[in-house]
């Protein structure tokens, strides 16, 4: 009977610990206290931009370039988006680091470029000259792309491929460049309570690549979500709720995934999906997702995280402004150290600015402090160790921070030595 008792006692003991919030050491403390930041910081050093691209030709407007693609690269010659020009026009919608300066907009049939500010949101993209000879005007499976710059010229549901791989090809077209921009998010996992600030809970990578069939909709989206550091004692889960994006202005959308592949659909939010219902399952792994889209829903996405404990799923954490997914229990916001709000309404077709700021935002402290954080990077980005504040691991974080963002915006490419 002795040895029964002395199990139980160890068995509530390990569960009560999984649930509970850590002592903080003096100095992590003290180190809570004077990160002072503005109550409109927004804690993202990603802006959303949009662009509208007139075209040109030799000074006069023209649609000879109707059919053909153009590409936006950063200012590292990595290719963020291609769009099939319609109309004499195009409109990109992309995230990019705040720090970065000058784009590039390259007209693949006309092989020009031009450099412009990153926050630009609408240019004219003059092309000098086309030689009509380097192509044929062929469009065989009428998706609105000639057959010399479409990535599969006999599928109509395929246009333009944006992904990570080499795929080749004799024209330096979308489908044959790569896209290794990544999406870093890094969670303290003991929402509503404070955590220790050392932001390594759970800390995951995603790169996302789409396929765009006729007049540029997204026809299809693919993943590799690589968990790249578990601090957390708790059972956790990730997911992506995808949203409509047009500029800084996110879109709620009716249901339009159609299929799932190696992700699971989340039945409790609309366009959700979860990537792993436990982490531990996964461990240091990538784990790889496409999701088929509905014909003709949108142009433009981005897919926001949500991580969520096993056994409570309704017990989540977002990126600092993000609203809650429609599984979070509302009842939990306002409470402990959260000084989120307490209401929200997911109706389809509404919009909000992204991420949202002061009294608004969700997931916050009262001292404007987040939970989790979303950053983009071509670098690899080195978790803290345990115990360890994000403070101590980056140097450039307070200022950052303290800054509103201003200062410091490549926090993350620069940890302690």
């Amino acid at each position: 009977m002795k040895n029964y008792l002395a199990i139980l006692l160890v068995l509530l003991l390990g569960s009560c610990l999984d649930d509970s919030v850590p002592e903080l050491t003096e100095e992590q403390k003290d180190e809570q206290l004077v990160l002072t930041v503005p109550n409109d910081f927004s804690w993202s050093n990603i802006s959303g931009v949009g662009i509208a691209v007139d075209i040109k030709l030799a000074g006069s407007a023209t649609t000879t370039l109707d059919n053909t693609v153009i590409e936006l690269y950063d200012e590292d010659d990595v290719l963020l988006d291609a769009l099939a020009v319609i109309d004499g026009a195009v409109e990109f919608n992309v995230r990019i680091p705040a720090a970065t300066g000058t784009l590039k907009l390259k007209s693949v049939a006309a092989d020009y470029t031009m450099e412009i500010s990153a926050d630009e949101n609408s240019v004219v993209l003059n092309v000098p000259s086309v030689q009509a000879s380097k192509f044929a005007r062929i469009d065989t499976d009428n998706d609105g792309v000639f057959d010399a710059f479409d990535s599969n010229p006999g599928d109509a549901n395929v246009a333009i491929n944006i992904t990570p791989k080499q795929l080749g090809g004799d024209l330096k077209s979308a489908q044959a460049q790569a896209s290794s921009v990544a999406s870093y998010v890094i969670f303290e996992d003991l929402w509503p309570s404070k955590g220790d600030y050392d932001f390594n809970d759970l800390v995951s990578k995603t790169t996302f690549s789409w396929t765009r069939g006729k007049s540029n909709y997204v026809e299809e989206i693919s993943g590799v979500c690589s968990v790249e550091w578990i601090g957390a004692g708790l059972e956790l889960g990730l997911g992506f709720e995808l949203f409509e994006m047009k500029g800084t202005n996110l879109y709620y959308l009716d249901d339009v995934i159609a299929e799932i592949e190696g992700a699971s659909e989340d039945n409790t939010v609309r366009n959700g999906f979860i990537v792993f219902n436990r982490v531990q399952n996964v461990g240091l792994n990538e784990v790889t997702f496409t999701l088929k889209i509905k014909d003709k829903e949108f142009k433009e996405f981005v897919c926001i995280p949500y991580l969520f404990r096993t056994t409570k799923p309704e017990q989540q954490v977002r990126p600092f402004g993000t609203p809650p997914t429609q599984a979070q229990s509302m009842a939990m916001f306002n409470t402990y150290d959260d000084a989120s709000p307490r209401t929200w309404s997911w109706n389809a077709g509404s919009k909000f600015k992204y991420p949202l700021q002061d009294e608004e935002a969700f997931y916050r402290t009262k001292e404007n402090h987040p939970w989790g954080i979303e950053f983009i990077t071509k670098n690899k980005f080195k978790p803290s160790s345990e115990n360890r504040t994000i403070l101590k691991s980056y140097p450039k974080f307070r200022d950052w921070a303290e800054s509103g963002g201003k200062n410091s915006q490549d926090w993350y490419d620069n940890p302690a030595e």
